[in-house]
């Protein structure tokens, strides 16, 4: 029994590695790693409720070597993010706080999101699936300049330019806004590129695979995947066109492992990644959470700041990050 504890650790760990350096490689475009990506990732766990207790009784000295496999399982498999304990500057410059969320799935507690704005003093707010219904009385209490084209909104108290549909959806979902931009103006004057994003959901495909569908799940995996890519260059080329400062944000549907993601919004930083801490799930299912919501900005911004906040009636839970201009020295 020693030495098959000791086979089944390192058997273990091989399989850690490889599934950790597929979910980060192209490969991940495969329909099954797809699939992983989106599913409970935590279940590569329960092994180790099996092989610890064992490695104690019949191998103990082994037991540290457990530290390895659940280092792989915490950060490149979970993602999960150490905070960052940044020295603090001399230098005052003015921020920019940004808060995005998919306020759809449910019933939007609008006095709970309006204490989070001013409780956070957000200068930036990105809705999406956000229903005329639900924004209507949500502006007429905040009184804040709103730019809303079908359910995709850029709202702030500082001056909008008018908007702009960035990309849409693909025909069978009616054409609709799948991403709208427009110019902010800081206090200061400058003027500033907003995006506010909202891409199509695997939903549908992994549905089929959840059900057993072998058949034309696959299939629908790869002809969403090419759908999503279609309306990503689209918002993408757009968003590029533009000679401005950026900041992008929404729910983009997708991890920060994917291909799906790394492909369009590698480039620039995601204010989580960076300056968030723990796993920073925003969309919640029975099961799991995944990190699906970003807030991106280009290399004219240092991230000060980032982090998951409550929960405000959806299915999604609200990005907020905080930012300053880099200087250009």
């Amino acid at each position: 029994m020693r030495r098959a504890t000791l086979i089944l650790a390192i058997l273990y760990l091989l399989l850690l590695v490889i599934g950790a350096a597929l979910m980060h490689t192209r490969l991940n475009s495969y329909w099954l790693i797809t699939v992983f990506l989106f599913s409970p990732r935590w279940v590569v766990a329960l092994p180790l409720l099996l092989l610890v207790p064992l490695t104690l009784v019949f191998r103990r000295r082994l037991a540290p070597v457990y530290l390895i496999h659940v280092g792989l399982v915490l950060f490149p498999i979970l993602d999960f993010q150490l905070p960052r304990f940044a020295p603090a500057s001399s230098e005052v410059r003015p921020t920019l706080r940004v808060l995005t969320c998919n306020v759809g799935g449910g019933t939007l507690d609008d006095r709970r999101l309006i204490e989070l704005l001013r409780d956070h003093e957000i200068d930036v707010m990105m809705l999406q699936e956000c229903t005329q219904a639900v924004a209507d009385p949500l502006f007429e209490q905040l009184g804040w300049n709103r730019r809303q084209l079908h359910h995709v909104v850029i709202a702030s108290p500082l001056e909008l330019s008018r908007p702009r549909v960035l990309g849409r959806q693909p025909r069978n979902n009616f054409h609709a806004v799948a991403a709208i931009g427009c110019q902010l103006t800081l206090p200061q004057g400058e003027r500033v590129q907003l995006a506010s994003i909202h891409l199509p959901t695997f939903r549908p495909a992994l549905e089929k695979i959840q059900h057993f569908d072998f058949q034309r799940g696959p299939e629908a995996i790869d002809r969403l995947g090419q759908t999503r890519r279609g309306i990503a260059k689209q918002v993408a080329e757009a968003v590029g066109d533009v000679d401005l400062p950026t900041m992008l944000a929404g729910d983009f549907n997708v991890p920060v492992e994917s291909v799906f993601y790394r492909d369009y919004w590698g480039e620039y930083q995601n204010a989580f990644s960076i300056a968030g801490g723990g796993l920073g799930y925003t969309k919640y299912t029975r099961l799991h959470g995944i990190r699906i919501d970003h807030i991106l900005a280009d290399q004219n911004w240092d991230v000060l700041a980032a982090h998951v906040g409550p929960d405000l009636g959806g299915d999604h839970r609200p990005v907020i990050a905080e930012f300053a201009r880099r200087s250009s020295q």
